[in-house]
């Protein structure tokens, strides 16, 4: 295979260090990254007589007109290096996953002298005891559920020393909580309970079952009839959950078996969590093009993906279909992670390989499934695209809503699809910044300049379609800050999508009936939308999505605006107080209802300045009627 004549004086220069190199094309966009334990050694195989007999890297190989590189001082720092790489660029021959995988874990916090438990995605090194991960996150707040009602620890985020006290919440009233806040409960009769919830989430279940039913047989001959009976409610709970629960192995050991499957040119990462012999959770991670990459380029990148992040949580063993140089590399990262051995095997008999050959299957299942949806997609696609006359494939819509009331409190929200599904992690919000007053056209201007000015700094590709909730103003406006700031329609189109009234019904029983139509700029006739047509539901998807988040949001920052109005009139309370206050009654309403000797007992407020807080609302019964401000929406 040739290459260019300046390239091979540059790879006579590479160090036999590992590192990353860049892969650029004749503009200089980054075309491929890849790691290498010897930068010299891995760029030569590129160029050499092996290169010929592969399709997948002959096909880019020749668009390869320079490289870059940088050399790290470990193999793993090259790891870490080619991922945030990869993630920040996205070259178009490495291959690019649409989803991080960050799953949810319970966090117990432990170091903390009364633990909580709660969900969370971020991983940080505080010391705490992480339990997951767990994929769905239906099935973690049900576990969640059980455990609050069984296991009381506290919800609450005050920070307890066990020597200021406060009163107790409605937690403690509903046998939830054991009120350490109150100083109710002793730390080492709080610290069984706590040992009692860790050993459920590692998954020894029945271990702590047996043992609450010896306790409950002792507290029965004690005649310590409500002891036994909270004893009993618990043991019900665990053999609930232990119905639920399917045990995949003896040696109750934490795994992760990961299967490829492949089925034309899709491919697909079938992912199966066992935590103590558990199965704690599956995934699949579906690669539409994945005829491009061998298996162990698409085992890499999935394992990168994965693990690939300090302090996550890591099993001792991962199961693997095939394994190489590169894919050893991610284990001895992982090994140094986790402070102890992680082993990637390939397991050819026995149990190991048994759980290899039910991810398997379970895989091409999914992959099925998949394909089915990607086809369908590929058909909706094409007919908006044939329908409405469009230069591309709508596969990335990107759409605008402007959402204020009265002028107020003015937001807009962007929403992103891509191929037919909803891409949460793109989706953006924006405080109108260079007016007040109502003025959609200008809202609409702004918030597109800041949204491709940003696009064509960063280098992204523009969407296939930008999509506008409104008329021929909006799309006229829309289209002429576009023109003005030079943005490249050779592959974008702009589109409005506007409701209107069907003529042929006025004056009937009926009465008029709305009807959705498109517009394109510098066309006179809008596009009528034929009711129930792919078409339409493709556009009204994604525009009342659009929609829902830009009104969340909005009501969000009218939320937040009321509650800062309402406590800023209170002198010496500042942010930081605001917050407490808020935090400790769960709300305005319960705030303006509460009492001087309840005001007291807010962490951080001061005698005084409890006095002046209920000076400002006056007495309970004179304010318990005033209307709650309107409460934040959790965003998706």
């Amino acid at each position: 295979m040739s290459q260019p004549p300046d390239l091979s004086s540059k790879i006579k220069l590479l160090p036999e260090s590992p590192g990353v190199y860049r892969f650029l094309g004749a503009g200089g966009e980054i075309i491929y990254i890849g790691k290498a334990k010897n930068l010299k050694n891995r760029v030569r195989t590129y160029f050499g007589k092996q290169a010929q007999v592969d399709p997948r890297t002959e096909a880019w190989v020749p668009l390869i007109h320079d490289l870059a590189w940088v050399v790290t001082h470990t193999e793993a720092e090259a790891l870490i290096l080619e991922e945030q790489l990869i993630k920040r660029h996205r070259p178009k021959y490495n291959i690019e996953l649409k989803d991080d995988k960050s799953y949810p874990y319970f966090k117990l916090t432990v170091k903390e002298l009364y633990p909580r438990l709660y969900l969370t995605r971020e991983i940080e090194k505080d010391g705490a005891a992480y339990f997951g991960p767990y994929v769905s996150v239906r099935v973690a707040r049900a576990t969640e559920k059980v455990i609050q009602r069984h296991f009381p620890l506290r919800q609450s985020k005050m920070e307890l020393d066990g020597r200021k006290t406060f009163r107790p919440c409605l937690n403690y009233q509903m046998r939830r909580c054991l009120a350490p806040c109150a100083g109710l409960v002793s730390p080492e009769a709080y610290g069984e309970i706590v040992t009692q919830v860790a050993q459920i989430l590692r998954g020894d279940a029945a271990e702590l079952a047996s043992r609450l039913k010896a306790q409950m047989a002792e507290a029965s001959e004690a005649m310590e009839f409500e002891k036994a009976a909270l004893l009993r409610d618990q043991i019900r709970a665990l053999e609930l959950t232990l119905q639920k629960q399917r045990v995949l192995s003896k040696d109750k050991q934490d795994r992760d078996v990961i299967a490829l499957v492949r089925d034309g040119g899709f491919c697909g990462v079938q992912l199966l969590f066992v935590r103590g012999g558990v199965l704690l959770g599956d995934d699949f991670i579906f690669i539409k093009e994945g005829e491009r990459f061998d298996d162990v380029e698409l085992l890499r990148s999935v394992l990168s993906r994965l693990y690939v992040k300090a302090g996550r949580p890591l099993p001792k063993e991962i199961l693997l279909p095939v394994l190489d140089e590169s894919l050893l590399m991610i284990e001895g990262y992982c090994s140094e992670l986790r402070g102890t051995k992680v082993s990637m095997l390939v397991p050819q008999r026995g149990e190991k390989a048994s759980l290899l050959q039910m991810a398997q299957k379970n895989g091409l299942e999914n992959l099925k499934l998949k394909m089915s949806e990607a086809r369908s997609d590929e058909l909706i696609l094409a007919e908006v695209q044939e329908y409405l006359q469009l230069k591309a494939l709508p596969f990335k819509v990107e759409c605008f809503d402007i959402s204020n009331l009265q002028g107020q409190q003015n937001v807009a929200g962007m929403v992103v699809f891509e191929n037919n599904r909803p891409l949460k992690k793109e989706y953006r919000k924006f405080k109108i910044k260079s007016f007040e007053g109502a003025n959609d056209y200008l809202a609409m201007q702004e918030v597109l300049v800041r949204r491709y000015s940003r696009l064509v700094e960063e280098g992204q590709t523009p969407p296939s379609l930008i999509l506008i909730d409104g008329g021929k103003g909006q799309v006229a406006a829309a289209a002429q800050i576009l023109i003005e700031m030079r943005f490249d329609f050779a592959h974008t189109d702009l589109l409005g999508l506007a409701k209107g009234r069907s003529e042929a019904r006025r004056g009937s029983d009926k009465g008029d009936e709305d009807y959705e139509y498109v517009i394109r700029p510098n066309r006179k006739n809008p596009i009528p939308l034929k009711k129930n047509s792919k078409t339409l539901h493709f556009l009204q998807a994604i525009r009342d999505e659009t929609h829902r988040y830009a009104i969340t949001f909005h009501r969000q920052v009218r939320g937040k605006e009321s509650l800062k109005s309402v406590l800023e009139g209170i002198s010496g309370i500042g942010p930081k107080k605001r917050k407490a206050l808020l935090q400790h009654f769960g709300g305005l309403k319960k705030l303006q209802a509460a009492t001087l000797e309840d005001l007291k007992q807010v962490q951080g407020v001061t005698a005084k300045e409890a006095e002046r807080i209920a000076r400002h609302f006056g007495p309970p019964e004179e304010h318990q009627g005033q209307l709650e401000p309107t409460p934040d929406d959790s965003l998706d």
